[in-house]
């Protein structure tokens, strides 16, 4: 059994994970429409964060070379359980409809 701490955060729910793999194969512009839409879902949540501590480090994973992506990865990483989910169910559909295979 894998050790739940070693693994991202968005590894441990398979759905999450798929959905953030298929975000980071996008083309940038489906990138940032997902972000925008991550952020819209999740604007009206209160969540004790500040997105300016997060540019703190060496820029160093896929979504952080597009602000817009890396804030909307920092709301969904706080989003609640079901909701975030749902907005990886969202992704996938979304990303399923608008990328040519």
């Amino acid at each position: 059994m894998a050790d739940i701490s070693k693994k991202r955060w968005y590894d441990i729910d398979p759905t999450v994970s798929n959905a953030v793999s298929r975000w980071e194969d996008a083309p940038e512009h489906l990138q940032t429409i997902c972000a925008e839409y991550v952020i819209d879902k999740l604007k009206d949540i209160d969540f004790n964060m500040s997105l300016d501590e997060q540019y703190n480090y060496i820029l160093r994973r896929w979504y952080d070379k597009n602000v817009k992506v890396s804030h909307a990865m920092e709301y969904l990483r706080l989003a609640p359980e079901d909701l975030r989910k749902e907005l990886a169910f969202d992704i996938i559909e979304y990303l399923n409809q608008n990328i040519e295979e």
